[in-house]
Formats: C-alpha cells, sequence, structure tokens
C-alpha cells in the first residue's frame, strides 16, 4: 500500500498572507458487496411470432424503399430483405423482448427503480422455438424508519439583540466608508498607496516589483511584518527593510527565506465613516434613522430564522441518514451523480470558469453525496407517507409571504410563486420537509442548542 501527499498552492503577491493546505490521501482496497435489490429474470420471444412481426416490418420498408428500375413499392421482397432485413430484424428483437420483459414485470408486481437491463441468455439452443432472454433490474428497497426514541437531534436556537443589530448598522456604515487624502503617517485604517521592491539574494523575484499597490492597513491582506513597516511612515517617505516569508508560505520558492524589501509610500488616505443619522437613512431611501433600524432589525430576525431553520434541519436529516438503515438502487444513485454533476459543470460555466470533462470521469466523484441524496429522499417519502405528512394550503402561502417581504412588491411576489405550479411545488416541499423536521423533533431524543449571532450568521447560508 503506497501513500501519496499533495500540496494545493495559492498564487498571490509575494507580501500577501496566505497559507498553504496538505491533503493526504492514501489508496484503500476497494471492497465490491452484492447488490441485493438486483434481480434477474428471463422471458421468451416466440421465433414465429418474431418472423411475422420482422415480415410486417419489412412490407412496410417496401412501401416506401427506392430500388433502381422499381416504382416505388414494387421492388421485389428479397431485395428489401437484403437491405433491410438486419435492420427490421434488430427493431423486432427489441420491441418484442421489451414487451415480454415489461409484461412480466408488471405480472411480478416489481417495484423497478431505473431501467432494465435486457440481453439474450447465452448457451441456448439455436433450434428452440423460442428466443430467451435475460432482464435484470433494481428494485425499491423495503424502507424502515427508525425508532425515532434512539435518535439523537439538536434543534438551534439564537434571540436577535439590540446589539447584534448595531453591529449591523455599523457594517452598513463601514461599507460606505470614503476615503479622503491626509498628511500624517499612516495607521490601522487607512488607505495607503505604495511602491515596493523585493529581492532575494540581490535579485527581484517573481511579483515581488508593483507601484502604486493600494490596501487599507492594518486589515491583515498583507504579511504582519509588512504591515508593522508601513505603520507610522508618511507620504513620499521610503525605506528598506528585511522579511522572513513564513515556512507554510504558498510560493515555495520563497517559503522561510528572508528578502529585502524597499518600500515608497506615496499617499494616505484616512476613513471618512459616515453617522447614522437621518441623512443617511434617507441615502437608503428609508424616511429616517428609526425606520432604518426597525427595517434592519425585521430583516435580520428573518435572515435569522431561515438559518435556524435550515441548521436544524440539516442536522435532523443528518441524523435520519445515519441512523437509516437499508440499502439504495445503483441506478437510482448513478442518475443522481450525473445530476449533480450536471449541475456543477453548469455552475462552473456560469462564472466563466472552463472545466475539461475528464475532471468528472472517475466513477466515485460525488459518489457517496449522491447515495445520502437518493437514501434520504426514499425515507423522506416513507415517512411522508406512513405519519400522513402533508403541506396545508396556508403553510405554503405562509411561505411564500415569508419570502416576499424582503420584496420591493410583495404582493406580486407571492402571486409568482402561488400561480405558478413549478414554483409552487418547490414551496410545497419545502414546507413537507419543515413538516417533516418538526414531527422528528417531537419524536426522537431532542436537545436544544443556543448558537451566538455572529456564528450563525458567518456560516453560509
Amino acid at each position: 500500500m503506497t501513500e501519496a501527499k499533495d500540496t494545493v498552492e495559492t498564487t498571490q503577491t509575494p507580501a500577501e498572507e496566505v497559507k498553504t493546505e496538505t491533503v493526504e490521501t492514501q489508496e484503500q482496497p476497494v471492497k465490491v458487496e452484492p447488490n441485493p435489490l438486483l434481480k434477474k429474470i428471463e422471458v421468451s420471444v416466440s421465433k414465429e411470432e418474431l418472423d411475422k412481426d420482422i415480415m410486417a416490418r419489412l412490407k412496410r420498408y417496401a412501401k416506401k424503399a427506392k430500388f433502381h428500375g422499381f416504382r416505388p413499392g414494387h421492388a421485389p421482397m428479397h431485395m428489401v430483405a437484403a437491405t433491410y432485413g438486419a435492420e427490421a430484424e434488430q427493431e423486432a428483437i427489441n420491441d418484442k423482448a421489451i414487451a415480454a420483459a415489461a409484461k412480466a414485470l408488471d405480472e411480478g408486481k416489481f417495484a423497478v427503480a431505473g431501467r432494465p437491463s435486457i440481453y439474450p441468455v447465452e448457451g441456448q439452443d439455436q433450434n428452440a422455438p423460442e428466443i430467451k432472454f435475460a432482464v435484470e433490474f433494481e428494485v425499491y428497497p423495503d424502507v424502515t424508519i427508525p425508532e425515532l426514541k434512539n435518535v439523537k437531534v439538536t434543534e438551534f436556537e439564537c434571540e436577535l439583540s439590540d446589539e447584534d443589530v448595531q453591529k449591523t448598522l455599523d457594517v452598513m456604515l463601514k461599507q460606505r466608508t470614503e476615503y479622503k487624502k491626509i498628511d500624517r503617517v499612516a495607521q490601522d485604517g487607512d488607505l495607503v498607496d505604495i511602491d515596493f521592491e523585493g529581492k532575494l539574494n540581490g535579485e527581484v523575484f517573481q511579483g515581488g516589483k508593483a507601484d502604486h499597490y493600494k490596501f487599507i492597513l492594518g486589515e491583515g491582506r498583507m504579511l504582519p511584518a509588512f504591515e508593522e513597516a508601513i505603520r507610522g511612515m508618511a507620504a513620499g517617505e521610503e525605506k528598506t527593510f528585511p522579511l522572513t516569508f513564513p515556512e507554510d508560505y504558498g510560493a515555495k520558492e520563497l517559503a522561510g527565506k528572508e528578502v529585502s524589501f524597499t518600500v515608497k509610500l506615496n499617499e494616505v488616505q484616512e476613513p471618512i465613516v459616515p453617522e447614522l443619522n437621518d441623512e443617511f437613512a434617507k441615502s437608503l431611501g428609508v424616511a429616517d434613522v428609526a425606520q432604518l433600524k426597525a427595517d434592519v432589525k425585521e430583516n435580520l430576525q428573518r435572515e435569522l430564522k431561515s438559518r435556524l431553520t435550515n441548521k436544524t434541519k440539516q442536522n435532523v436529516m443528518d441524523a435520519l441518514l445515519k441512523a437509516a438503515e437499508f440499502p439504495v438502487p445503483e441506478t437510482l444513485v448513478e442518475i443522481e451523480r450525473q445530476k449533480m454533476i450536471n449541475d456543477q459543470k453548469e455552475m462552473f460555466k456560469a462564472r466563466g470558469i472552463n472545466v475539461p470533462d475528464s475532471i468528472f470521469e472517475n466513477k466515485e466523484i460525488m459518489l457517496e453525496q449522491a447515495k445520502g441524496r437518493v437514501k434520504l429522499g426514499l425515507l423522506l417519502n416513507e415517512i411522508v407517507e406512513k405519519e400522513n405528512i402533508v403541506a396545508e394550503p396556508a403553510q405554503v402561502k405562509a411561505l411564500a409571504e415569508d419570502i416576499a417581504k424582503s420584496f420591493e412588491d410583495p404582493e406580486e411576489v407571492v402571486n409568482w410563486y402561488l400561480n405558478d405550479p413549478e414554483r409552487k411545488a418547490q414551496l410545497t416541499g419545502v414546507v413537507t420537509e419543515n413538516n417533516v423536521v418538526d414531527w422528528v423533533l417531537k419524536n426522537a431524543e431532542t436537545v436544544k442548542e443556543t448558537v451566538k449571532f455572529e456564528d450563525l450568521m458567518s456560516t453560509q447560508a
């Protein structure tokens, strides 16, 4: 068994603070388990019936076939058979085999998952009056709902405080910061304009030189030692100082090396943060600062509720998936995997990223995620059916109204959702999932956990 280490490198400005990430991979032997959902049956097709079908097809071909010296539909049958016989035979075999397989599956009342595979049985007697075909297919599993009293789930809680609202307002103010040139030494928060040149062993290294490079001092974009050297400099001042790159620096040729930087500070601009007053509120299209605070609080409460719901839902779904014990059809997993790959390709395309298709050729890519999705989908369907969980129309409307609150014309958005069957179905699915989560929380071993507002809002929604 071999062990490999892959190092992911990040390209950056030499003085910027970026580290590498080392990913360890280890080869493992693949153990193939038998598929308990795979079934196989045999069907037969009468050669006599098959010959009749082939002849009927050839007659249809003969009506349209064109042969030199014969009017359409009047060519000898042996000429039609010589030209179209193989095609007619293959079509007849396919149709007869599919029809026989469909009948057998229907009579056997199999809950078929995906598309069956049909192929001739090997070693059969060529003189027999029938042709035998094997039909391989997967069936849906018997889905067992876990005993919820043994399932531990977490319901997350968070209270919105006035301090949280104020922090959000502060961020809004900071986002609208303007910078004004000032005649003093540089300090944290200032926008500085510099020329710099870095040398390794007396030679300028790649990316080590720039003119009029701007950044905000103290935000941690540059290496700490680089920022410390600029802190306290005045416009027009030039300084040369040594700097040692971290051992884990992204550019390997610079990692752990001492270089010499020469920096000239061209300009210092101090931040001008607007005041939280009626004038600022009006610049955002709000009547006054009181209304701005109320709007911000309402929006935060709505976002908070959504994130708490999603965080709790994810915890519940993960717990259900972990507790569920039943196999999933490989056919459905592959369909889901391909859908996920296509979605990923579309995402890259939308972002203008050109990713070669060869990256997605590995059969293991997104396999576990696809298995989880299929398994969870089957489990949720079983819960919904067995527990008679439904999305009430009032709940669907309430969700549409909640979404619409952040839009300029809420009523128009509500109608946009509810008057379109596909969009309404999406909302119905979300409400149904939420109702399943509520059912689990009532019946499982549920604990409540308080999360910090800033932690909740910093996670990806």
